[in-house]
């Protein structure tokens, strides 16, 4: 049964060798080759015996061949999958590693000890260097290949890591095929220390490890798109860490019954028994392991969301830690297994590895999720649904921090506002009216000194004057706080008085109940300003022939603007009117929503609270 694995062992990888050959991968497919002739030559040869002369000498020659056993798909690694080394740093690598192979060679053929404990006592055919030269040149070369050997892993991790598309997917299949040899040599220790070295696991266990590299790196160059080679892998992790802790726990039972001094039979049927018991629930909780390792959290989104949510409540909830967004795309990233994640405020450039959705609320798109996909890997339907999935809960996160972090920014400049104002007011009153009243003064005192009465009489008509332009001034201070024709004509004739400035070509028509009930001041000067705006809109951008202006009271104060123009609602937005509309709807507690008319043109909306509400700390600190 041995020769026949070794049969096999033999024919696959010449067979794959010659295919690699034949498409144009000669380096690749001249080791494979060899490394088939290698295991039929040194392990076939092995079977038989021989005294002659000949057979001797090529025993003692190819003392240290056992080395070629692995030496050309230690290669493979290196040069895998254009045939070439990563860099001239690791050609050289290799080249050390090949004469310290030549060395082991070398120093095994003058190891007379050991020839003559194989050939019963028979010396060396041939002479050659002392035995301490030979152990010394042995040693140095073993040390070489060995660190040849793991160097291999290194240098495909170097590739991995540096690699992207086709040729990462090359490099999972040739991890995914040396996974055998580790996997190989435990099943060989358990059928040896378990089962006492049963014959056809032995041989089945050396086909698989002696074919399983080749075949694999046939595939890497061949077929690598065959599978999704990352599943594949996370299913062999799965197994194989499985196969490895039934087998311990197997082991580990059965010594203990030993030790204990119970009967076998039972002591088997107890064991079987136990290991039947941990198998799947072991599986169930590797296989999620792997799985959100290798994936992420696309098989469970409920995880995914669960770890959404707990993310944000600890950026939230940490004042001047992380902000929520960036413990959202955090989050998002590792639900993905992503490189990293972020919002876009724009679609952005093209790009294969950066998947875009759009994060939508209430309607209202106001950016993109970006996820940046680590090289080689496409994201499946089911990574895109749970990408979905979380871009609505996002959406939800991003929009309250940003419309939190306007409305702190809008307190602030309400606050720095309402500074400026006071400022403004007291540079124009010190600078304005009071030099004028003070003028005033002095002129009536001058005129109260004069006996003559044409004299008296040009300094009265001059402060009567300067009171006059003090009275102008002051009249303009305070329509400058709040318009004069709400408080004179009430606020729909106000907005009619505004309308007919405007109007010109365009015809607008006010409506409302009349009279209106008394309103607070500011709910007032507010709907006066957002249908100014609106207004003023409609006249110099929107290229309408038409607008309507509608006041409801129904519990609060409801406005609307509707005119015939362009629309394009999407591009209005982002305006300073638009922005200043929405900021004193906020102020109040309201809203000021903007949006195409299905008939064509704009409707602004905003729906104003009549009732003040209580003040906060924050504001009663601010007053």
């Amino acid at each position: 049964m041995f020769f026949t694995a070794v049969v096999f062992a033999t024919v696959v990888p010449i067979t794959l060798g010659l295919l690699l050959v034949r498409r144009g991968q000669r380096r690749i497919g001249c080791l494979l080759v060899a490394h088939g002739l290698s295991v039929g030559l040194l392990l076939g040869g092995s079977e038989f015996t021989s005294t002659t002369t000949a057979a001797l000498v090529a025993d003692q020659l190819l003392a240290g061949g056992w080395v070629f056993l692995f030496l050309w798909l230690v290669l493979i690694a290196y040069v895998l999958p254009d045939g070439r080394p990563l860099s001239r740093r690791w050609l050289l690598w290799v080249r050390v590693g090949l004469a310290g192979a030549a060395l082991l060679l070398v120093g095994a053929a003058g190891d007379r000890s050991t020839f003559r404990q194989e050939h019963d006592g028979l010396a060396p055919p041939v002479a050659w260097l002392s035995p301490a030269v030979s152990a010394v040149l042995g040693t140095v070369g073993l040390l070489l290949v060995v660190l040849l050997f793991f160097g291999s892993a290194v240098a495909v991790r170097s590739r991995l890591k540096a690699s992207a598309g086709e040729t990462r997917l090359q490099l999972l299949w040739l991890v995914w095929g040396a996974l055998a040899v580790p996997l190989g040599l435990l099943l060989l220790w358990a059928n040896h220390f378990l089962l006492s070295d049963i014959p056809w696991i032995t041989a089945a266990a050396f086909t698989g490890v002696s074919t399983a590299l080749p075949a694999t790196i046939t595939i890497a160059i061949l077929r690598y798109r065959l599978f999704d080679i990352q599943l594949v892998l996370s299913r062999t992790l799965t197994y194989g860490v499985l196969v490895v802790g039934v087998v311990a726990l197997y082991a580990l039972l059965l010594l203990a019954v030993a030790r204990v001094g119970g009967n076998d039979t039972l002591g088997g049927l107890l064991t079987v028994a136990v290991v039947a018991v941990a198998v799947h629930p072991a599986y169930a909780w590797l296989g999620w392991r792997v799985e959100r390792w290798v994936y992420g959290y696309r098989s469970q989104p409920h995880q995914a969301l669960r770890l959404l949510a707990d993310r944000a409540d600890a950026a939230a909830s940490d004042t001047f830690g992380t902000p929520v967004t960036d413990a959202v795309t955090d989050a998002i990233a590792e639900a993905l297994r992503a490189d990293r994640a972020w919002v876009d405020t724009r679609p952005g450039d093209a790009d294969d590895r950066v998947v875009r959705t759009p994060l939508v609320h209430r309607g209202e798109g106001f950016g993109y999720l970006a996820v940046a996909v680590p090289h080689g890997r496409e994201l499946s339907s089911a990574d895109l649904a749970l990408l979905r999935d979380l871009a609505r809960y996002a959406a939800v996160l991003v929009r309250s921090e940003r419309q939190g972090q306007a409305l702190r920014e809008s307190r602030s400049r309400i606050v720095a506002g309402r500074e400026e104002e006071r400022r403004r007011l007291r540079r124009d009153l010190h600078d304005g009216v009071g030099p004028a009243l003070a003028a005033v003064v002095l002129k009536l005192n001058a005129a109260q000194s004069r006996a003559d009465v044409d004299a008296r009489a040009a300094l009265l008509a001059e402060a009567r004057e300067e009171v006059k332009d003090a009275i102008a001034e002051v009249r303009r201070l305070v329509d400058d706080l709040r318009p004069p024709a709400i408080d004179e004509v009430g606020l729909l004739a106000a907005i009619r008085h505004r309308a007919g400035a405007l109007s010109g070509g365009l015809t607008i028509e006010v409506s409302g109940p009349e009279p209106l009930p008394a309103l607070p001041a500011a709910v007032e000067v507010a709907a006066f300003r957002i249908a100014s705006e609106a207004m003023t809109n409609a006249v110099r951008h929107a290229g309408a022939s038409r607008c309507r202006v509608d006041v409801s009271l129904n519990g609060c104060l409801e406005l609307t603007i509707a005119d015939n123009g362009r629309g394009q609602a999407l591009a209005t937005t982002s305006g300073v009117g638009w922005t200043s509309m929405r900021e004193r709807a906020a102020e109040l507690g309201g809203t000021c929503d903007i949006s195409d008319r299905r008939e064509g043109g704009l409707l602004v909306r905003a729906v104003l609270p009549v009732e003040e509400p209580p003040a906060s700390a924050e504001s009663r600190v601010e007053r």
